[in-house]
């Protein structure tokens, strides 16, 4: 008994050491000439107050990554890699007026490939309020990359640059509501989805109608280009959102089968995007001439000097 009695009264000791210790530091700072102690000293304080406060996740509710997320990690950053290096390659052949959209297009592959090679070697992931594993990485890449693709799509278009630059950034902004969504948690999370989803909608609307008139005035195989990326941009870009729903907003994908989704859309969004747009020749050619090129359209029937039909030698004509 008298040996709990001692320790109790070391512990109370203890206590009021600290809590004196705490109490002089907060007067010292208040008291002296500079007040930017004692708003350190304050902030120091409610730090040690509040680290108390804050939740750990356990082990057993850790939602992490697995060997099968890092073989689909592995295989979409070879992938990547690989469809990078074919674009370096195809831009070095291209000409001058062309090789705007090979530089786009590299930067693209590039920067994705850096993405994955950093979730995979176990980089650029942190754990949200929900005790998920989330590679933040991924969003650096969604906003540098996906303003690249945009640009892409309004230089086809011929858009001018004031338009294009007001879309990407607001795909920026979107994909920034998106990373803010993803490390909420409750009622914060779904407000920052919906704000994302908000400028989501016109974005696509630009490149199904918004670019897609003024690429009408174009040759036919520059429209027949557009068609093919900006579909399969707004179809994969669509996709997005409810894997974030499922995966980052409830929790009912595993980050596994999350990587394997969110790989096979960028590898669509990008590679694929890549290969079409580049391997377009005739309307690349029509788009980097396109002032030299004048719509193509029904000739009209009195067009023209047209040609007796008789056998007279040409002669006769000059």
């Amino acid at each position: 008994a008298d040996g709990r009695a001692e320790s109790r009264r070391r512990v109370i000791a203890q206590r009021s050491r600290r809590s004196f210790f705490r109490a002089r530091t907060v007067r010292g700072a208040m008291a002296g000439s500079q007040p930017r102690q004692a708003l350190a000293a304050l902030m120091l304080l409610g730090l040690v107050q509040s680290a108390a406060a804050v939740e750990v996740c356990k082990v057993v509710d850790l939602q992490l990554v697995t060997q099968t997320g890092e073989f689909f990690l592995a295989v979409t950053f070879l992938g990547m890699g690989v469809s990078t290096v074919i674009f370096v390659l195809m831009a070095f052949k291209a000409a001058h007026e062309k090789r705007k959209f090979y530089f786009t297009t590299c930067y693209i592959g590039a920067i994705s490939t850096f993405a994955y090679y950093a979730m995979l070697s176990g980089q650029g992931w942190l754990i949200t309020p929900s005790c998920r594993q989330l590679f933040y990485v991924r969003y650096l890449d969604w906003f540098v990359t996906t303003p690249l693709i945009l640009l892409n799509l309004g230089m086809i278009a011929g858009a001018d640059p004031v338009t294009i630059l007001a879309i990407c950034a607001g795909d920026m902004l979107m994909i920034f509501g998106g990373f803010m969504g993803s490390v909420s948690s409750g009622h914060i999370k779904w407000l920052w989805f919906c704000l994302s989803l908000l400028i989501f909608m016109p974005i696509v609307y630009m490149m199904i109608r918004g670019f897609r008139s003024l690429v009408d005035r174009s040759h036919p195989s520059v429209v027949e280009m557009y068609s093919k990326v900006a579909w399969l941009s707004a179809v994969s870009w669509s996709i997005y959102p409810l894997v974030f729903i499922f995966s980052e907003g409830s929790g009912d994908w595993s980050p596994n089968f999350e990587i394997m989704i969110f790989g096979i859309l960028d590898m669509l969004s990008k590679a694929v995007f890549g290969f079409i747009l580049l391997l377009s020749h005739e309307g690349l050619d029509r788009i980097t001439n396109f002032k030299g090129f004048a719509p193509i359209r029904e000739a009209p029937a009195n067009y023209g000097t047209p040609m007796p039909a008789s056998n007279a030698a040409v002669e006769a004509y000059i």
